[in-house]
């Protein structure tokens, strides 16, 4: 009998026919048709960066991360790894379903509570497409939208060209205001410096228009897809990190007179729109709360407390 993952703390590299993806399970033992938590993180971003949520959640809660492929312990698929990997885009399609495979191989059964940060609010809504009744609540953690960078590919050209070679890290005030331990921080660090990090990254963020078109399709607002299942929207402050990359920038200088106007034209409505891109995610459901954070686009690290009370929200109101 395959062992299950509905019981103690367990990790494994699971096959998923092409390669290999990392899964980790801990928290309270699950009753048969009991939710589950279910991370999604971000763009080229892995689980390492979720522990001091996961420390809050699992007194309360079941909880079920992975690392998607080319990231973090988990191994890169054929196209991310090869020398033409520039050629090559990963779509919020093809991670839901490569999900959706290693669930099933695994044995992790629906119904999942779905937590996602960033480009994991595209992920995981098309995993809920994929299986909509398996989603019983969802907690959205300064998500992109079909609707973020105006329905552009991300980064924007003129905002690569400020940025430069910045450390996002220092230049936003991560590094001082994280919460992490220090050998956590450590552990995302070298994720970051990883080879293959930047590889998929880069692969995801050439997916990532497309997505967006993709996912709107779908028209999931206006069905609204999840009726009466809770979900939690927590806005954090990604456009004030892009001021802090801007004025970085700006000091080292970096990017043309143009560059800069461009930068400086699109910080002056990030703030309504991003806004409004995320409010908008509550037309999901028919049940659902909005929360504004006080720090920057990684609430998971700085206010991990936060994440893990919305988790918790969430968790109380399934079947209410």
């Amino acid at each position: 009998m395959a062992p299950t993952w509905d019981t103690g703390e367990k990790s494994a590299l699971l096959s998923i026919g092409t390669h290999s993806l990392f899964l980790s399970a801990s928290g309270p033992a699950r009753a048969r048709g009991a939710p589950i938590v279910l991370l999604l993180p971000g763009s080229g971003s892995t689980i390492a960066e979720w522990v001091a949520v996961r420390r809050l959640v699992i007194p309360f809660a079941r909880w079920v991360e992975y690392d998607r492929s080319g990231l973090g312990r988990s191994e890169s698929d054929s196209p991310v790894s090869r020398a033409d990997a520039n050629t090559n885009a990963i779509s919020a399609v093809s991670v839901a379903c490569e999900l959706d495979v290693l669930l099933k191989k695994a044995g992790v059964a629906p119904p999942y509570l779905l937590v996602c940060h960033s480009w994991g609010g595209l992920t995981a809504r098309e995993l809920l497409h994929l299986g909509p009744r398996d989603v019983v609540g969802m907690v959205f953690v300064d998500a992109n939208t079909e609707k973020s960078f105006d329905g552009g590919n991300w980064p924007l050209p003129y905002i690569s060209a400020v940025i430069g070679d910045l450390d996002w890290n220092e230049a936003t005030g991560l590094t001082a205001t994280q919460k992490l331990a220090r050998e956590e921080w450590q552990v995302v660090l070298q994720m970051q410096q990883d080879p293959r990090h930047h590889l998929t990254e880069a692969a995801e963020s050439r997916g990532y228009k497309a997505s967006q078109i993709v996912l709107a399709a779908k028209k999931q607002f206006e069905s609204q897809v999840l009726g009466d299942r809770p979900i939690s929207v927590i806005r954090g402050n990604a456009p004030g990190d892009l001021q802090r990359m801007y004025d970085a920038g700006v000091a080292a200088g970096n990017g043309t007179e143009e560059d800069r106007r461009l930068f400086r034209e699109y910080l002056e409505l990030a703030d309504r729109k991003d806004h409004l891109w995320q409010e908008e995610l509550l037309r999901l459901s028919r049940f659902g709360r909005f929360v504004r954070s006080s720090s920057g686009h990684n609430v998971h690290m700085v206010e991990p407390e936060l994440v893990a009370e919305e988790i918790k929200w969430v968790w109380d109101h399934i079947d209410e």
